[in-house]
């Protein structure tokens, strides 16, 4: 019943009044350390800041509610840096490809960003400081390297979120080029495009002319937080998990699936109040789900224990 990556969402809708507490994922939740806290606070305004998400702040902020002392100036600086590199690079060339292959050059012949193949599943992989530190990552968490990077050098970079793959497009008036970060930034056709879909999801038939537009910084998020959701629970991690849930409220509030899944991961971590408010704002939220019945059965044995443990 928790959800998986690329599963449908149902709309997001406003949660009863009621329930509005943290139940939304408000950031100042009180079972935070101070530095998750207030982690999650800077993505709460960061999130409800208006105009364009500034994705690589988000991305690390998200890193730094689960890594305690980490420098997000100092890593934002560290993309600066190469950001600053690359434009000295790019600047005196005029031809797409060969700028487009400086930037190439520097991050993944010079610093060595690279796919990790051999630990796909690493936590570390989608957390930007230790992407920029260890020099591994997934292809969402590289993207957004390449797309960080990219810009700073004077390049119009957009993300696009391939079902089980992440690439970006780099363009120009007249031309475009698709990028593939986690296979050394290489030059991707439409075709390979469609090929990677179908090595990494088995199903070709997912690549729809809607699979190349662009992911906007929001949907980068989401699908990063998607993502450690699915490793933390297949560790049986329900703590960081629940973390993860958190969070994706903070980017949408009154996700309904979300607040199901927070529900059913509170049970599990032994808080049966907070679990039957959540699982009872789902009902209420998303009454014609196909899971209601379900929801209403593990409801009702919540609601039993407690009153037999009381």
């Amino acid at each position: 019943m928790i959800r998986k990556p690329g599963d449908p969402t149902l709309p997001a809708r406003t949660a009863p009044r009621s329930r509005s507490r943290a139940r939304l994922g408000a950031p100042s939740d009180p079972l935070l350390p101070p530095h998750a806290s207030a982690a999650r606070e800077r993505l709460a305004a960061l999130v409800g800041l208006p105009g364009p998400l500034p994705l690589l702040e988000a991305t690390l902020q998200i890193a730094a509610e689960e890594h305690e002392g980490l420098d997000v100036l100092a890593a934002i600086a560290r993309v600066e840096t190469i950001g600053a590199e690359a434009r000295s690079r790019v600047a005196p060339l005029s031809n797409l490809f060969a700028r487009l292959d400086a930037v190439r050059v520097l991050l993944f012949e010079e610093i060595g960003f690279a796919g990790n193949v051999e630990h796909y599943d690493d936590p570390r992989n989608s957390y930007l400081d230790d992407v920029l530190e260890r020099k591994l990552g997934i292809p969402l968490t590289l993207s957004i390297v390449v797309l960080e990077v990219a810009r700073r050098a004077g390049l119009a970079a957009e993300g696009v979120g391939l079902p089980g793959h992440f690439i970006v497009r780099i363009g120009e008036p007249g031309r475009e080029l698709l990028v593939d970060p986690f296979h050394g930034g290489h030059v991707v056709t439409v075709e390979d495009c469609r090929d990677l879909v179908l090595r990494t999801t088995g199903r070709a038939s997912l690549f729809r002319k809607d699979s190349l537009d662009t992911a906007p910084p929001r949907t980068m998020l989401t699908r990063l937080l998607l993502n450690l959701k699915r490793i933390h629970l297949a560790q049986g991690d329900y703590r960081r998990a629940l973390a993860v849930v958190e969070r994706l409220l903070v980017i949408a509030p009154g996700d309904a699936k979300e607040i199901r899944d927070r529900g059913l991961l509170l049970a599990h971590l032994g808080r049966p109040r907070a679990a039957v408010q959540d699982l009872e704002s789902y009902l209420e939220l998303a009454p014609g789900a196909p899971d209601t019945d379900s929801v209403r059965g593990r409801l009702a044995w919540i609601v039993r224990k407690m009153g037999a443990d009381a």
